[in-house]
């Protein structure tokens, strides 16, 4: 009996010390982590370091626990119960340090899932993970409970296959709801367009309003609202206007040919102090680009750095104004759509010119 107690006395001395070495441990690591991720701006870091530590030490304490009670039992031969219950004890010491992991890693999983989010600008997104956050947390409980029965030598054939013909079942009873779904995450995560932007699908053009699981609204320029299933819209080319960084205009025009070559080499020079005069609008180029059947052709090249369609227009319209006004004080007229005929006489043998509108 002295010499259990002594044991036992022994083993408790060793429990103590050995939480004592953990506690001081992570207690070191802790404040090592904290002082470098004190050197970023991100509260994120600070999440991540400290779910990190409330799971390594429940986790290193009963670490310390099991050593304790295998010591116990290799030193008192009267507490040699055999395998049975080591197996048990074994067996619920992996089972609560796997309940810790598998927490942790929903804990940072989903961190890491909302910082990535947030960090791309997609905070349209956040309400979708919150909505998803129960299904991707038994996912990990689910992956944390066969990594712990196969530990415990269960036959997984039988559960891996009872998993993959449930799977295929609900899979076909779900087909559509599923297929909706799917579409939907397409949307939200490659994300063809954005509520708010204008886009073109076919022959519809308008603003999008409202992106659902099965279907997407959008409000038409004539004011109805034209609902459209996800599934179609992802089958087909989708114009997005509201995603353009900037908007190139190209626009040609033609002057008569009996303006002055004097004036000809003008005109881009013209064109241009044009359109420097509207900002935002940014002049890339103006070229006399070819001789056409009833006009010398002029391409110009500008920019409207913004997406809006309004104002897009709008700088359209007085860069337009401009240009004529520019032209009516310069004395350059734009050519008509017309052709000139020239008709010979007989009776005169010379040439008579007929121009036809």
């Amino acid at each position: 009996m002295a010499e259990f107690g002594w044991s036992l006395l022994i083993v408790a001395a060793k429990v103590l010390l050995g939480s004592a070495v953990v506690m001081v441990s992570l207690k070191l690591i802790g404040r090592w982590l904290m002082r470098l991720a004190s050197r970023t701006p991100s509260p994120t870091d600070d999440h991540l370091i400290r779910s990190v530590m409330r799971t390594a030490a429940p986790i290193g304490y009963l670490a310390v626990f099991w050593w304790g009670w295998r010591s116990l039992v290799a030193e008192v031969e009267v507490l040699n119960f055999g395998e049975g219950i080591d197996r048990f004890l074994e067996a619920v010491a992996l089972f609560l340090a796997i309940v810790l992991i598998v927490r942790l890693l929903n804990r940072v999983l989903l961190i890491l899932l909302d910082r990535s989010l947030r960090r791309l600008g997609r905070h349209n997104q956040l309400t979708l993970l919150q909505g998803l956050e129960p299904m991707i947390r038994s996912f990990v409980w689910i992956l944390g409970l066969l990594v712990f029965l196969q530990n415990q030598g269960v036959q997984m054939g039988a559960i891996y296959a009872s998993l993959a013909g449930a799977g295929i079942g609900v899979g076909l009873a779900l087909k559509g709801p599923i297929s909706n779904f799917l579409n939907y995450l397409t949307i939200l995560f490659d994300e063809p367009f954005r509520i708010g932007h204008f886009i073109c699908f076919e022959d519809v053009l308008g603003t999008v309003e409202r992106v659902g699981i099965r279907s997407t609204a959008i409000r038409s320029l004539s004011g109805e609202r034209i609902v459209i299933s996800n599934e179609d819209l992802l089958s087909k080319v989708i114009q997005n206007y509201g995603d353009l960084p900037k908007r190139r205009v190209a626009t040609t025009i033609g002057v008569l040919y009996q303006t002055p070559l004097e004036t000809v080499k003008a005109i881009p020079g013209l064109v241009e102090a044009v359109i420097r005069s509207n900002p935002p609008a940014e002049f890339d180029r103006c070229h006399f680009t070819r001789f056409a059947d009833s006009a010398l052709e002029f391409e110009f090249v500008y920019f409207i750095p913004d997406s809006d369609i309004v104002l897009f227009l709008d700088m359209q319209q007085q860069i337009n104004h401009g240009i004529m006004e520019t032209f009516q004080q310069n004395n350059i007229d734009f050519a008509y759509p017309s052709q000139t005929l020239f008709l010979e006489s007989t009776q005169t043998k010379g040439m008579e010119a007929l121009a036809v509108g």
